[in-house]
Parts: C-alpha cells; sequence; structure tokens
C-alpha cells in the first residue's frame, strides 16, 4: 500500500510513542492476530502491550512478554491455549520473540441491540433532491447513498 511520505512520518512517530521501539512487531502481531489464534479468538481478544528485557547487543527481540486484553469469562479457556498461541506468535516472528503471555480480563457489557427505526420519507426525499444538483455522478452517488444511510440508522 502506498502512504504519502508525511503522512507516513506521522503514524511512525505516533505509534513509537504508543507502542515504543517495538512497534514494528507489535503493528505484525495486530495484523495478523486473526490468523495466529483463529477468527473466533480474534473476534473477542486483543493483543495490548509488548514487553521485552533490556537486550541492546540482540538483533531479535527476544524473551518478551506479551498481554491479551480479553473477556474475563474466557481467562480460563483463553489460558489453556497459550502455548499454542506463543508457538504461533514465534512461528511467524521467525525466532522466540514471546516467552510469557500474560492477560488483561475486562468485563465487557453485551452490546445494545440496534433498532431499526423507520426511514423519514421526506428527509429521504430531500436528500435525492439535493443531491441532485450535485454536477460530478461519482460524488453525487455518495452524498445520496452516505445521506440514506444516516437517515435510515445504519
Amino acid at each position: 500500500m502506498f502512504m504519502p511520505r508525511a503522512l507516513a512520518n506521522t503514524i511512525d512517530q505516533i505509534a513509537r510513542r504508543t507502542t515504543g521501539k517495538d512497534w514494528k512487531l507489535y503493528a505484525g502481531l495486530l495484523e495478523h492476530w486473526q490468523e495466529i489464534v483463529g477468527p473466533d479468538y480474534a473476534r473477542v481478544t486483543t493483543p495490548v502491550k509488548l514487553t521485552f528485557p533490556h537486550q541492546p547487543n540482540e538483533a531479535h527481540r527476544r524473551s518478551g512478554n506479551l498481554c491479551i486484553r480479553l473477556p474475563k469469562g474466557l481467562a480460563m479457556e483463553f489460558s489453556f491455549q497459550t502455548e499454542t498461541i506463543r508457538q504461533r506468535i514465534n512461528g511467524y516472528f521467525g525466532h522466540d520473540a514471546i516467552e510469557r503471555i500474560t492477560f488483561d480480563p475486562v468485563y465487557e457489557a453485551p452490546a445494545p441491540s440496534r433498532i431499526k427505526k423507520e426511514a423519514d420519507p421526506l428527509a429521504l426525499a430531500q436528500i435525492r433532491e439535493t443531491s441532485g444538483t450535485v454536477e460530478d455522478e461519482a460524488l453525487r452517488q455518495a452524498l445520496k447513498s452516505f445521506g440514506e444511510a444516516i437517515v435510515k440508522g445504519q
């Protein structure tokens, strides 16, 4: 993916401030999390912190601790999978990057159900009329779709 250099520099600076010098390892872990833990666990777990002991002369960071955020009720079940997950992560990195996996169990309230509201026909008509004045076809369609999605509560 191509990214403008100024934007790439800004993202790099923000990432380094948030995750430290190991941000590339952490970013790779986030990017491949679903492949490592599987789609079911990936939906409810997130790697939140990756720390390593001081290793100034090492080419690769080793013996790290990975903290994973997960729902409280899943901690015990997930603990039985940690060795497999640790091996998969180390296989992904190509060396023994992770030595230990810890948990940050959190209580998550059930997501509120979305109630479909009836779309206001007058608002929809106004969106269609207003977007019809835009000359550029792609922009007109985008604005119309965006407005309709807002009115329909999608």
